[in-house]
């Protein structure tokens, strides 16, 4: 009996520490930066500026244009300036270079893959970033998965914001970086 008693005052105990929430610890990035990069879509006609083309499509498909059906199945490289601030002709302090992947046939969203290359007399090093990229959203968050240089070991947030487009040939991205993780 007194074995029983025990048992329903220790389950009725975790019951109501299961019942109360835990305040979650507030991290504090140890490390911030906002960059912008500048991505000029190839169209055919403006090898000469473009960034970034695409390398694969959907069968039949045409590589200076993307696809029907929210662009589903084309997959473009990129290699874009990265600036301090949102003028395209400011000076870069890096480039943006990896892949996206249109991977959704009822919207429009994507997966990237890229690195940051800094080479600039503040930052030396890269970052680099993976995720999916929900384009219609007005903010993402993607992860920062690592870096080199003054960013080794580096992990945390990325948030992007779509902070200018014309048509479907050139977007400019806003991305603020929240380290949490800095060695």
């Amino acid at each position: 009996m007194g074995f029983k008693i025990f048992l329903l005052v220790l389950f009725m105990f975790l019951a109501l520490c299961s019942a109360f929430p835990v305040k979650r610890r507030q991290y504090t990035p140890c490390k911030h930066l906002v960059l912008y990069f500048h991505d000029v879509i190839y169209n055919g006609e403006n090898a000469a500026n473009a960034t970034s083309a695409l390398v694969a499509a959907p069968q039949g498909a045409n590589l200076t244009k993307l696809a029907d059906q929210f662009h589903f199945g084309d997959i473009a490289v990129f290699d874009d300036p990265i600036t301090l601030d949102n003028n395209f002709h400011s000076k870069p302090v890096g480039r943006a270079q990896g892949f996206y992947i249109y991977d959704t046939k009822n919207t429009f969203t994507a997966w990237l893959g890229f690195t940051f290359v800094l080479n600039s007399t503040d930052h030396q090093g890269t970052i680099t970033f993976a995720g999916a990229d929900p384009i219609l959203k007005k903010t993402r968050d993607i992860s920062v998965t690592g870096g080199t240089g003054d960013f080794f070991m580096h992990r945390g947030i990325a948030t992007i914001s779509t902070d200018a487009y014309e048509g479907e040939a050139y977007y400019r991205l806003h991305v603020e970086i929240n380290f949490y993780e800095c060695w």
